[in-house]
Formats: C-alpha cells, sequence, structure tokens
C-alpha cells in the first residue's frame, strides 16, 4: 500500500521514550506573582507543603499552584503524600512538592537563577506593602461588618447551656 503508517517502532525510538525528561519548563514574565514564588523555591531544591506555603508564599492553595505550573508552564514537578500528626490526635496526609535535581541543573543552565534573583527582589517589594494592605482590609472588614450579621452557625462548637 502506498500510504500505509509504518507501524514498527525502531529500538532507538523506544529506548528514547523509555528516559526521564528532565527538561525544565517556561518561566512564567511576572515576577511578582505567587505562582513565581512557589516555582522559585522548587528551584531552590524546597519540598513544598501546603502548610509552609500559607506562612512562606502567602497562598492557601499550592495545589491549584503546582498544577498551573505543570499544565501552563510545563514544569514537571513530584509529588509524595506525607503522614503527618494532628493537634485532635489524627494522622492526616499531606502533599510535598519538590523539583528532581536534574530538572534544577537544567533551569539553572537555562538562566533561571537570575530570573529566581528578580522574583525574589519584586516579593520583597510586595511584602513591604504587607502593613499597608492588613490596614485596608481591616478597614473594608469593619464597614462591611457594620450591617447586622445573619443568623448563620453562631454557636455551632459551643458546649450546651454555654
Amino acid at each position: 500500500m502506498k500510504n500505509a503508517r509504518n507501524t514498527q517502532k525502531s529500538e532507538a525510538s523506544v529506548a528514547v521514550q523509555a528516559a526521564p525528561i528532565f527538561a525544565p519548563g517556561a518561566l512564567p514574565a511576572k515576577t511578582n506573582t505567587v505562582t513565581a514564588e512557589v516555582l522559585t523555591r522548587l528551584l531552590n531544591h524546597q519540598r513544598l507543603t501546603g502548610l509552609e506555603t500559607v506562612f512562606d508564599a502567602g497562598t492557601t492553595r499550592l495545589a491549584a499552584v503546582v498544577e498551573y505550573l505543570q499544565k501552563r508552564y510545563d514544569w514537571s514537578i513530584s509529588r509524595e503524600d506525607k503522614a503527618t500528626g494532628c493537634k485532635d490526635g489524627r494522622v492526616a496526609f499531606v502533599a510535598e512538592y519538590w523539583l528532581p535535581p536534574e530538572t534544577v541543573a537544567a533551569a539553572m543552565t537555562g538562566g533561571a537563577g537570575e530570573w529566581c534573583g528578580r522574583v525574589r527582589t519584586a516579593r520583597r517589594q510586595l511584602r513591604a506593602k504587607a502593613a499597608l494592605a492588613a490596614r485596608t482590609a481591616a478597614r473594608m472588614n469593619a464597614a462591611r461588618n457594620s450591617t447586622a450579621p445573619s443568623a448563620g452557625q453562631f454557636g455551632l462548637f459551643e458546649e450546651a447551656g454555654a
């Protein structure tokens, strides 16, 4: 047949398909974002969990940021679920994310180190405005709460008769 597809794979192509891919993804253009900070931390060989990023990067949505970096910027971010003890006596599992060392090395060879420096500077400048943002949020919440609250579920965790 003249237009038949060749369905045989050469040995070389099979070997290439089995090799792990450590190519870095693209770097976001904006450097003052949570996405950029999370990627910078991953490129700094940090292993991140959601709770750490609440305090360190200012986000409660680490999984969403990781997914965005994977889908939009093509980063191959590794993940492992780890057991952790909770204050209420339970054992829960949290996801820990990191970049393979080979990916970090390839990214740094490609100029990611300079980009990470720009991200750290941009995020430091943004954090300098944190006190002003806290005061602004407090004023906004005070204005919003000046109306009568709805019935809601007040007292949900109070003991009966308390």
